[in-house]
């Protein structure tokens, strides 16, 4: 098919010429492209080989490694099972790793999965008589009881930075000064439906909640109910810009209380995540703008203290649950404060104070209790 292509091509290219002398060209022509087809062919054929032989050969070697590791733990068996029979005291320093090499320890973890047999001593010769954790009551321990672990304190307020004097006009912000609420104490509820206006339930702190006039702040979380419990001083020992702010607040409708009540969290030491997450500690967050609030308030009578609680529903938030996912896998590492403010937006109620804080150590939230079954709806 290309030959009579290649006469008619000639034809235009070479009308001058004879008949003769075009066929000839053409014949030359044809040879040399025939030519040169196979030699490319040849070529490409010939650059494939050593891929193939480079493919080959890799495979070799890795079959060939195989084998040798093989070899090296069959060998290491034969002699572990003669180091059994003859020393069996060399055995458990070669455990402890007193007279072998980061090689050998590798060689014999591989060498007990693939007998199915582990080198190390069986759970019930790590067996220690130690005493089970025992489950934590209502409050939990104040610090540093339980060595530590599972309990709360009261942070120094300074650590705590508000609103100064001059805040409205030029946005500086201060260490707060002593906070009027004293901690009584902070429970974790461990439950399946945490419980709203929990300050009805009997058990908490302690059962003694109600004996002086208290504010409480129940956070509301998808596996319990998180209580913080304060005392309530008399209002002439308020500061007297802090009187006025609280006064308000219990005087304030849902939208006014979301509108000034705030958060502090500081995060004193624990996972470089955690911090992230909460935030460097100097931004209060108005929890009633991203978290749904509510407000069980119960001003004392002639019987009764008062009883001011906030539950903060935490399950209902989507940036909420963000953070607490974050900060619950740490809470065993996790030293955090907290500090509830009431924002103070015009100028004769500035400085800022915290109204309370809290602190808590090291949460292992297996040790925390149940809460009892009780139906607080009779009450």
């Amino acid at each position: 098919l290309g030959f009579p292509f290649l006469i008619r091509q000639y034809q235009i290219m070479f009308v001058n010429y004879t008949m003769e002398v075009r066929i000839d060209n053409l014949i030359f022509s044809y040879i040399l492209m025939v030519c040169i087809g196979r030699l490319w062919g040849e070529r490409v054929a010939t650059s494939k080989i050593p891929t193939r032989t480079s493919s080959n050969s890799r495979e070799h070697q890795k079959q060939g490694s195989i084998k040798d590791s093989t070899a090296i733990l069959t060998k290491k068996r034969k002699s572990q099972t003669v180091q059994k029979a003859v020393a069996p005291e060399e055995e458990e320093a070669c455990i402890t790793g007193s007279t072998s090499t980061d090689d050998d320890e590798a060689f014999a973890s591989d060498e007990s999965t693939a007998s199915g047999v582990s080198s190390l001593p069986s759970p019930s010769a790590l067996e220690s008589p130690t005493e089970e954790r025992k489950k934590l009551a209502s409050p939990l321990p104040e610090y540093p009881a339980n060595n530590g672990e599972s309990c709360w304190s009261k942070p120094q307020p300074d650590i705590f930075r508000v609103r100064g004097k001059t805040y409205l006009t030029d946005r500086i912000k201060i260490p707060s000064a002593p906070q009027p609420f004293d901690c009584l104490g902070v429970d974790i509820w461990l439950s399946d439906n945490p419980e709203r206006h929990i300050a009805r339930h009997p058990s908490v702190l302690g059962g003694k909640l109600g004996e002086v006039d208290t504010f409480v702040v129940n956070f509301l979380l998808p596996f319990g109910n998180f209580v913080s419990y304060f005392a309530i001083p008399p209002l002439e020992k308020f500061p007297p810009n802090l009187a006025q702010v609280w006064g308000k607040f219990l005087a304030g409708d849902q939208q006014y209380r979301d509108a000034r009540l705030k958060l502090l969290p500081v995060v004193v030491d624990g996972p470089w995540i955690v911090k992230k997450a909460v935030g460097s500690g100097t931004s209060p967050a108005l929890l009633g703008k991203v978290i749904p609030l509510q407000y069980y308030f119960k001003s004392p009578d002639k019987d009764k203290k008062g009883i001011y609680e906030v539950d903060v529903i935490v399950s209902a938030s989507r940036i909420g649950n963000g953070i607490l996912s974050v900060v619950k896998g740490h809470t065993n590492t996790l030293t955090i404060a907290f500090a509830f403010i009431i924002e103070a937006a015009e100028e004769e109620e500035l400085p800022e104070t915290a109204l309370c804080t809290f602190q808590m150590h090291s949460i292992h939230l297996e040790d925390c209790p149940q809460l009892p079954e009780y139906n607080l709806d009779e009450l």
